[in-house]
């Protein structure tokens, strides 16, 4: 089960920074390539080569999030595959409850990211009504995924004990920026840290946003911290596509998993590369 799958329809439901193919050049380089649509079937196809029997779609910004939604909810409708659907939204709206109980009577409906990153339009998660807006996810069952900086991962450990009953997901296993020695050992405690909280899992995914063009050597360090500090079991594995195409794609990264997780064993890698996902984003976690 892939993790983290984006799917858009520039046409009909534009995301800001596809709009603007300089928004985000600071993050991901040139990324004029990227499709104006991308679809399930163009995924299917494009990982057509490998076993992925489920994918969890993340909102990458759409302007109309129940839209987006409810678009690719029709295409998991058609689909020979499992789709879990994990949404964008901000929880310091008024609108937040209306907006979760809307999501939720999606049939796939499977979790609400949010963003602390202050250079994708993010802010904090702990002031005003946000903290009690992020509780009534655990009324509706559905986890939380965040979007943090590695300078952020004590404001994630915060929220994780501030919402025991909620599963909360680091996204991008907490998006490491100093990627020196001095930095990697900084990351690692950051990320124990979050991993204290019994509640919290991450996703290990977006290599090529993270890392730039990147090798299974450099990064093997950074994945296995990661593993390390919460575990296989609340660890999973994910693809970012089409974001991924720009630092090699599909084959690439799954080649590069392979490499660095060969020492799992078979339970291990049953959790990182599908178990994990589909217990925390399928709601059999208990919070």
């Amino acid at each position: 089960m892939d993790c983290n799958v984006h799917l858009w329809d520039q046409r009909d439901d534009p995301v800001g920074w596809l709009a603007d193919r300089t928004a985000v050049r600071d993050l991901l380089g040139d990324y004029d390539s990227l499709p104006e649509v991308y679809t399930l079937a163009d995924y299917r196809a494009e990982t057509a080569a490998h076993p992925v029997n489920g994918v969890v779609w993340s909102d990458a910004g759409s302007a109309d999030p129940l839209h987006a939604a409810a678009w690719v909810q029709r295409q998991a409708d058609a689909a020979d595959l499992d789709v879990l659907l994990v949404t964008l939204g901000d929880p310091a709206s008024a609108g937040w409850p209306a907006f979760l109980r809307s999501f939720a009577e999606l049939p796939a409906a499977a979790g609400v990211r949010i963003r602390l990153v202050s250079g994708l339009g993010g802010g904090t998660a702990l002031a005003g009504d946000a903290r009690a807006h992020l509780r009534l996810l655990a009324e509706h069952d559905l986890t939380l995924t965040v979007e943090a900086a590695a300078d952020q991962l004590g404001e994630v450990a915060r929220l994780a004990r501030e919402l025991p009953r909620v599963r909360v997901v680091l996204d991008h296993f907490g998006w490491p920026a100093d990627l020196t020695a001095a930095g990697s050992r900084a990351h690692a405690a950051g990320l124990a840290e979050v991993a204290a909280a019994p509640n919290t899992a991450t996703r290990i995914d977006a290599l090529g946003t993270v890392f730039g063009d990147w090798t299974a050597d450099r990064v093997r360090p950074w994945l296995l911290a990661a593993v390390d500090a919460f575990g296989a079991s609340r660890c999973m594995l994910g693809s970012d596509l089409p974001i991924e195409r720009l630092r090699g794609g599909f084959d690439h990264l799954y080649d590069g998993y392979e490499q660095v997780f060969a020492e799992c064993t078979e339970p291990e890698r049953g959790d990182l590369w599908h178990g994990t996902a589909r217990r925390w984003y399928g709601g059999d976690v208990p919070a």
